[in-house]
C-alpha cells in the first residue's frame, strides 16, 4: 500500500445525468419483463417477477438515498436487471450492458482526490493518472483551488472539498516548490 504525503479532496460534480441514466436503465428493464410476463414467454414467471421487485425494492431505496441527501449508488439495481436481461430470450448483449454499467458506476461517482508523494502526483480518476515531478511546471494551493500547470500546456484547477488552513496551505506549496525544484 502506498503512502501519500498529501491528498487533497476535490469538490465533486452533480451526477444528476449519471443517476438518470442509471433509472432510465431500471426503467427499461421493469418495462421489458413485464411485457415478457404479459406476452407469457414463461409458464412460471416466478423469477422473473422477483427480479423485478428486487429492482423496484432498489429503484425506491435510492430515491430515499437522495431525498436523504446522500449519494445513491444504482449499481445493485443494475445487477439485479442484468440477471433479468439475462434470463430473457436473445438479450445476452443487453445483460452484458448492465452489467458493465453496474461495475463502472461507482467509479464514475468516487471522488476527485489528487494525491501528492515524492515520486509524483496521482489523479485517482477512471483510469487513475501518475504525473512524474518531471512533467510538472507549476503546483500550488491558492484560494481554495488546486492548480497543476504541466511542461505541455495542460492546466488542472479544481476547487478543494474543504477549506485549506494557511499552514496547511504553505507546508503543501513548499513541498511543491521542493520536488519541483530537485526536478528541474
Amino acid at each position: 500500500m502506498r503512502l501519500f504525503d498529501y491528498i487533497i479532496v476535490c469538490k465533486s460534480p452533480d451526477f444528476k445525468n449519471v443517476d438518470r441514466i442509471s433509472q432510465l436503465m431500471l426503467f427499461i428493464t421493469l418495462m421489458a419483463l413485464s411485457y415478457s410476463l404479459y406476452a407469457g414467454l414463461y409458464p412460471s414467471p416466478a423469477l422473473l417477477i422477483a427480479i423485478m421487485t428486487s429492482v423496484a425494492s432498489w429503484w425506491i431505496f435510492c430515491v430515499y438515498q437522495k431525498i436523504k441527501g446522500s449519494a445513491p449508488y444504482y449499481r445493485l439495481g443494475l445487477v439485479f436487471a442484468s440477471w433479468g436481461w439475462f434470463l430473457l430470450p436473445n438479450a445476452l448483449l443487453i445483460a452484458g450492458v448492465y452489467l458493465i454499467a453496474a461495475l463502472f458506476e461507482r467509479q464514475v461517482k468516487f471522488p476527485y482526490e489528487i494525491a501528492v508523494d515524492p515520486a509524483g502526483v496521482l489523479v485517482n480518476t477512471f483510469p487513475k493518472k501518475l504525473y512524474p515531478w518531471a512533467e510538472i511546471n507549476n503546483m500550488l494551493i491558492k484560494d481554495d483551488y488546486i492548480t497543476i500547470d504541466f511542461k505541455n500546456n495542460k492546466l488542472i484547477q479544481k476547487q478543494i472539498n474543504e477549506p485549506v488552513t494557511e499552514t496547511i496551505k504553505n507546508d503543501f506549496n513548499a513541498f511543491c516548490a521542493e520536488h519541483l525544484a530537485k526536478t528541474n
